[in-house]
């Protein structure tokens, strides 16, 4: 179905994770996931993902009028059983929670923080032995050893890391050490995410220049670029204050069941 424009408007307000997943959706591309269904009403829009990568499913809901929304995901898991339910609105998950029809197995806070071309600083400390290209085809198995030192599963996302969304690496000579990569854009904004260092080159400034130099190819061809840091991470979310992102939603992703 299509949005009217008050639906997309309340998702380009909140612009936390599940409305920057279904604006890429529509509005762009985004490739960790893909839609089956989108589901919208007065002041609410819910959509259902499958994992591109798992057997996993993704439920993004926003809402100002959350009455209907907390309907459709009810429905949503009672049909589906199992699924990893994103949204800002904690009071959501909670009255869902008070229904007992819904187990809560996990849940996952994220700062969502966004920078724009006026407010972006850029990293100057950038060490000397490190150069940085966007990765392409001939790059996929140097990323995906890369990513293996993370785990198997992203190892298994760099084919569509570098040729469905756009990655962006950091060398020491010949050898990737870093990586940087959108999972969804739009002509207005980039969201990136899956930064990861070579272990052995973490303490050594990699991680921030890498995010800077990422952030700056964002802003050229967006004018805004938004990431997302668990909570608890403290050190990620002082890196990227030092290039002023600012944090924009708090997100939080609940695992729930439905009670059968």
């Amino acid at each position: 179905m299509s949005l009217g424009e008050g639906q997309l408007r309340l998702l380009r307000e909140t612009m936390d994770m599940a409305s920057i997943f279904i604006l890429g959706q529509l509005e762009g591309t985004q490739w960790l996931s893909s839609l089956e269904d989108l589901v919208a009403g007065d002041g609410w829009v819910v959509d259902i993902f499958r994992s591109n990568y798992s057997d996993d499913y993704f439920i993004d809901v926003v809402c100002s009028r959350c009455d209907g929304a907390a309907e459709e995901l009810l429905r949503v898991l009672r049909d589906r059983g199992r699924a990893w339910a994103n949204t800002s609105r904690l009071d959501l998950i909670q009255a869902l929670l008070r229904t007992g029809d819904v187990i809560l197995e996990d849940v996952v806070a994220f700062h969502v923080m966004e920078v724009d071309r006026d407010t972006f600083r850029k990293f100057e400390g950038v060490p000397s032995f490190l150069s940085f290209s966007v990765l392409d085809e001939h790059n996929i198995e140097e990323l995906r050893d890369l990513l293996s030192k993370w785990d198997e599963a992203r190892a298994a996302m760099a084919d569509d890391m570098i040729m469905r969304g756009t990655a962006i690496g950091a060398w020491d000579g010949d050898r990737l050490v870093a990586v940087a990569a959108t999972y969804a854009v739009t002509d207005s904004w980039w969201y990136l995410g899956s930064l990861f260092v070579d272990p052995e080159y973490r303490g050594r400034k990699v991680g921030i220049s890498m995010s800077s130099v990422a952030t700056e190819e964002a802003l050229a061809r967006a004018g805004r670029a938004y990431i997302s840091v668990e909570l608890d991470n403290m050190r990620s979310i002082a890196v990227n204050t030092l290039l002023n992102y600012r944090p924009r939603a708090l997100s939080y992703s609940s695992l729930l069941t439905a009670r059968s």
